[in-house]
């Protein structure tokens, strides 16, 4: 996308009308003879793997149906060793690193706080000087999100913002894009203590976000306002557990406590839902 037509979905076009419809469309049931062709153009064009859905081509009724298709479950292996963190989606490394106290350096060497991220100061705390892993998800990609470790989920909160692309143009041209998207955060917590949260952002055309293990959903016509939901006896989900779903494709920034010790990888690097991206390092280790 050019740096004329972000330009205009940040000033003038608007980007959260577009995605609406865009994905008001995307979950109409159409005709057979405009679905089909469509789904393999998009198939080719974005060289989908189709052999590792569950389902066949004609059995999907909407574009959405598809763009959330499920995967066969011997698609993915999922690292088995206990203390491995996976990777929550299939997708490419944007960034990641360790968080000096409440700041890292994303993509492009663009600097955020914790707070920009989160919205808010009180969700902060467990993350101060732990780590960040930013993954985004292509056309062509899986799009469903999974639990990176097991835990509990404590609480979400949706901050609203723009839709804009979150591609690297976009990126280069908006230097704090993870912070001014909507996002949808998960806390989760692990039975040691070790916190770690996995912040769905939204972008251009991703009609919705969804919950698995809630029935809220994001981009709603009627307005989108802050939502926070916490859980008295939280939410219990195991490694790989289905999180939500982006209905089209976006970014995922998963943070984690100091617990934590995330491994290193290079920009663009592929990412596949189970592999592993770092473990934890200090179980017995608690926080005041």
């Amino acid at each position: 996308m050019n740096k004329v037509m972000l330009v205009l979905l940040n000033t003038i076009l608007p980007e959260r009308l577009i995605s609406r419809v865009v994905g008001h469309i995307t979950r109409m049931r159409l005709p057979k003879w405009i679905l089909r062709p469509f789904l393999r153009w998009y198939i080719k064009h974005f060289n989908v793997n189709l052999s590792e859905a569950a389902r066949p081509l004609e059995e999907y009724d909407t574009i959405v149906d598809f763009f959330t298709r499920h995967l066969k479950k011997d698609a993915r292996s999922i690292d088995s060793d206990p203390e491995a963190v996976v990777s929550p989606v299939d997708g490419a490394v944007y960034a990641c690193g360790r968080i000096d106290n409440d700041t890292f350096i994303h993509a492009k060497g663009h600097p955020y706080t914790l707070p920009e991220l989160l919205g808010d100061k009180e969700s902060v705390a467990p993350f101060l000087n732990g780590s960040f892993f930013t993954i985004y998800l292509s056309p062509r990609d899986y799009h469903r999100i999974h639990t990176p470790f097991d835990g509990t989920v404590r609480s979400f909160c949706y901050v609203p913002g723009k839709l804009l692309p979150v591609n690297p143009p976009s990126v280069e041209m908006f230097p704090k894009l993870f912070a001014i998207n909507e996002r949808l955060t998960s806390f989760m917590e692990h039975e040691s203590g070790a916190a770690f949260a996995v912040v769905k952002v939204g972008a251009t055309n991703v009609g919705r976000i969804r919950l698995s293990y809630d029935d809220y959903v994001t981009n709603r016509w009627g307005g989108a306002h802050l939502t926070v939901r916490e859980y008295t006896d939280g939410v219990p989900v195991n490694k790989a557990d289905e999180l939500g779903m982006f209905e089209m494709g976006s970014t995922v920034i998963l943070l984690f406590s100091p617990e934590f010790e995330m491994d290193s990888f290079d920009p663009d690097t592929p990412m596949r839902l189970g592999q592993r991206i770092g473990t934890l390092a200090h179980p017995s280790q608690t926080r005041e």
